[in-house]
């Protein structure tokens, strides 16, 4: 476990930075650059119950059994509702409900919004205000990257004609949960409304695309801002298209020439059928342009598959 082979390296670094929601309890407060006891955030209903009151946000239950949630469902014939763990980043587990389904844990079952997945990214300070460094389209469930309905596929940055409630409603999340360096949020926008879906308290899967856009060290704005240092945030400079496609089959392939692919594995290993391939990233200073690339590169893992 990645948590694990962590740990084994504590002592050995300066700070510690999260980049996934993990257990922040198994790790020396003094060493976390950035926010501490996040459970009530990770926690996707005790998220839910400090900010439906503020914020609109999808109908959202903590249930025990699929019973419970075949009555809610019932009652609410209009709706679509999807099932969610309590925990989890990436839409891993995320499933629409339907009769058949099945949950040994508890679960949560939420109330289905169609929209637009675009993120916030920003830099909290300790006085509780925020820096606004850009918001970012998300691309979930893509099926040309071979994802499932809920799977995390990558971001495009920076957003068009951003919606200006996504930097208010970031600023009054971030002070509620008194937030800490570089944190994110994911919103539905669907006319013209905006719905909170999760609060990230760490850096986010934007990581590269803000850099690349932006030209900045993100890294070292996260541990500034946590030491109450004002960050400058750059002119943007171009557009960055991330994606990750995920295998179709269990195969193997060699990207070790391929320009814009990160995150490779060596062409001995197999990688397993949902899970992913690498990383693409593509920048240019046309949105047009960028996008074409990244289709180009998406094209050519795909083609780079050995059996």
């Amino acid at each position: 476990m990645l948590e694990d082979l962590a740990l084994n390296y504590v002592n050995e670094v300066d700070y510690i930075i999260f980049t996934s929601d993990i257990n922040t309890d198994r790790f020396p407060k003094s060493k976390i650059i950035g926010n501490h006891n996040t459970n009530n955030i990770t926690d996707k209903y005790k998220m839910f119950k400090k900010l439906h009151k503020n914020f609109l946000m999808p109908q959202t239950y903590k249930l025990n059994t699929i019973e419970e949630a075949k009555e809610i469902v019932s009652n609410s014939p209009e709706k679509k509702f999807i099932v969610k763990p309590v925990h989890g980043t990436g839409g891993v587990g995320i499933r629409f409900f339907n009769e058949n389904i099945s949950s040994e844990d508890e679960f949560i079952l939420q109330e289905f919004i169609e929209g637009d997945s675009v993120s916030s990214s920003f830099l909290s300070y300790k006085n509780h205000d925020i820096k606004m460094v850009t918001t970012s389209d998300q691309i979930i469930g893509s099926k040309m990257l071979g994802a499932s309905d809920f799977i995390y596929c990558g971001n495009i940055t920076p957003l068009i004609n951003s919606n200006p409630k996504l930097i208010n409603i970031s600023a009054k999340i971030s002070k509620m949960f008194r937030l800490l360096g570089s944190n994110g949020v994911d919103f539905i926008l669907k006319n013209n409304n905006v719905y909170v879906i999760e609060v990230n308290p760490r850096i986010q899967g934007t990581f590269e695309c803000v850099e690349n856009s932006f030209d900045m060290n993100l890294a070292k704005a996260h541990m500034d801002a946590c030491n109450d240092v004002k960050v400058d945030i750059p002119i943007l400079q171009k557009f960055t298209v991330k994606l990750i496609p995920y295998a179709f089959n269990n195969s193997r392939y060699n990207l070790q020439d391929l320009k814009y692919v990160y995150d490779i594995s060596s062409q001995d290993y197999m990688i397993k059928k949902d899970f992913p391939i690498s990383t693409i990233l593509v920048s240019d200073r046309i949105l047009e342009n960028a996008m074409s690339k990244a289709e180009i590169i998406r094209k050519k893992v795909y083609n780079s598959k050995i059996d």
